[in-house]
């Protein structure tokens, strides 16, 4: 560059005339909101995403109801009379399952279990 005063020439008219304009205020983007944490954002992508949501929650509170009456209804007391008979009912199966297994009076079986009469 042959002429050192720089600062003259950029300051001046001609060059300042074709020069564009010092930007005063900067745009930002602005924030991308993620839809799957802000319930606003995600209705403006799916308009169903509401109803959606509520049939979900619908549906959740009646699997905890059928799940706390199928409980309520497993642990209630039963009565002394249904408790004898479903123990009663649980030893003569027991005796059963004994005399079925009571092979004492085949020959070899006896041997084989190592039952000496």
């Amino acid at each position: 560059m042959v002429n050192a005063d720089l600062p003259r020439i950029i300051n001046s008219d001609e060059v300042q005339s074709v020069v564009r304009p010092i930007k005063k205020e900067v745009k930002r983007a602005p924030m991308k909101k993620n839809p799957l944490k802000n319930l606003n954002t995600m209705l403006k992508l799916n308009p169903y995403a509401k109803t959606a949501r509520r049939m979900a929650l619908l549906a959740e509170e009646q699997r905890v109801k059928a799940k706390k009456e199928k409980l309520d209804k497993k642990r209630k007391q039963i009565s002394k009379e249904a408790a004898t008979i479903i123990k009663g009912s649980g030893k003569a199966w027991y005796q059963t399952m004994i005399s079925d297994s009571d092979y004492t009076e085949f020959e070899n079986f006896t041997k084989w279990l190592g039952v000496s009469q």
